[in-house]
């Protein structure tokens, strides 16, 4: 097919790219249509479409399928037990009332949540308690904003559930997501914490706690005053239970069930969970209810997602793409770091570089001509340190700037400079890990 052929598929990426990136057309149904397009303009028979794109493609990621799941019912039990409010609250208490510890407490508050919670009512849950007291403290309410994303864009870099769809899009081991995910999850925290260090030296927070906080919810005191919780503080680890097994060698998912049943016994003072074991159980079974409502979303992309892998793995297509492909993506380390830190913030706006859409299928072709899979991948998700906190099309920061009564792009525009900072670190430490 040659050059023509090339042309054709890039035309077929270029226009469901943009009905997505202009949202005419739902993601999941414009990156169906791009596998479909693909595999035509490939070459693939229809034979191959049917029992390779569609069939095979639809559990392409089917252990990421069940992680996610796994991963939003222990978000689900630590929001019905009241340990994320906890742990919030115990940040706040342990600032007192110096308005920079506390933000620095309840960024990590968050970023800790972060690490289990999975779609938008958990964020509004965890939101709707800090940014009052985020205001009330003297905080600006876009700063207020930008630290609570940063510190949740800060925290879903550690979920097991997305380490699991990150390797199983190009099939690299778990292993080689974690070894990139640390480093590059300490400059996050660097990065947040620069933000509310900048912030505050430019006077974009008073010097005494603000009074007027009724337009965000509840205040500070108001919170305390109607969350009375009897959460042990042992209760606390539960979000970061499954994490730290991971990282010590432990498959995902028996993880998250340790970290499900942890979460449902020690959310309970003393042995009242044993006592009563129906009531423990029950909650247990609503959280698995609740996870697979939470999770669909989810799911529901990667099916799609599945069938473009398929697609632009397929010989044909991979063969006709990689003369193209090498003239463009340079083979200099250096020029390769610099070339994707610039174009990080293409993973805005569902762009190019969005793992959860369009970038699933420009890294799948990517490693289907042979580039390093571990790099690509790793380099795509560091793009994805960008879209996290600052894409102003996830619900999460449009949900934001209407309660925080802001320009949504306001908020991009305060965090992207610190978010671009650990993209950048992310891709310097993908090319040391798997380019050199």
């Amino acid at each position: 097919m040659g050059l023509i052929g090339a042309i054709g598929i890039i035309v077929v990426f270029a226009i469901f790219g943009i009905l997505m990136m202009t949202e005419l057309v739902p993601t999941f149904v414009a990156l169906a249509a791009m596998a479909i397009g693909i595999a035509v303009v490939g070459g693939l028979g229809a034979d191959q479409i049917i029992n390779t794109v569609i069939v095979d493609g639809s559990t392409e990621l089917a252990a990421a399928f069940v992680a996610v799941f796994f991963g939003a019912a222990l978000g689900a039990i630590i929001e019905q037990t009241g340990i994320a409010e906890e742990i919030v609250k115990s940040a706040a208490e342990l600032g007192g009332d110096n308005a920079i510890v506390v933000s620095i407490l309840l960024y990590l508050a968050v970023a800790v949540i972060s690490t289990s919670i999975s779609g938008l009512g958990a964020f509004i849950m965890i939101a709707t308690i800090v940014f009052p007291i985020m205001v009330s403290i003297g905080f600006q309410r876009k700063v207020a904003a930008g630290i609570v994303l940063l510190g949740y864009g800060n925290g879903v870099m550690f979920n097991p559930a997305n380490w699991v769809f990150y390797a199983d899009v190009t099939g690299i081991d778990l292993q080689q997501v974690l070894v990139w995910a640390l480093p590059t999850g300490l400059a996050a925290l660097i990065a947040g914490l620069a933000y509310i260090g900048f912030q505050t030296r430019r006077g974009n927070i008073q010097a005494t706690w603000a009074t007027n906080a009724e337009d965000v919810g509840s205040t500070a005191d108001e919170i305390e005053q109607q969350f009375e919780s009897t959460v042990p503080t042992y209760a606390l680890l539960a979000p970061v239970l499954p994490v730290l097994l991971v990282v010590a060698g432990s498959p995902v998912l028996p993880a998250f069930v340790v970290g499900i049943l942890y979460a449902a016994i020690t959310s309970k003072p003393g042995l009242r969970a044993f006592k009563n074991m129906k009531q423990t159980l029950n909650q247990v079974t609503y959280a698995f209810h609740e996870g697979i409502s939470d999770a669909a979303p989810a799911i529901a992309l990667m099916v799609a997602i599945g069938w473009l892998l398929q697609a632009v793995f397929a010989k044909p297509v991979a063969a006709t793409m990689e003369p193209l492909l090498r003239l463009i993506i340079p083979q200099n380390m250096i020029l390769y770091a610099a070339m994707f830190i610039v174009l990080a913030p293409l993973a805005l706006y569902r762009g190019p570089l969005n793992l959860w859409g369009l970038g699933s299928g420009i890294i799948g072709v990517l490693a289907a001509i042979g580039i390093n899979p571990a790099l690509i991948t790793t380099t795509a998700v560091s793009a994805l340190r960008v879209q996290a906190p600052a894409d102003p099309t996830n619900t999460h920061n449009a949900w934001t700037a209407d309660e925080m009564e802001i320009n949504v792009n306001d908020i991009t525009k305060s965090i992207l400079p610190f978010a671009w900072f650990t993209a950048g670190v992310g891709v310097i430490v993908s090319v040391y890990l798997f380019g050199l």
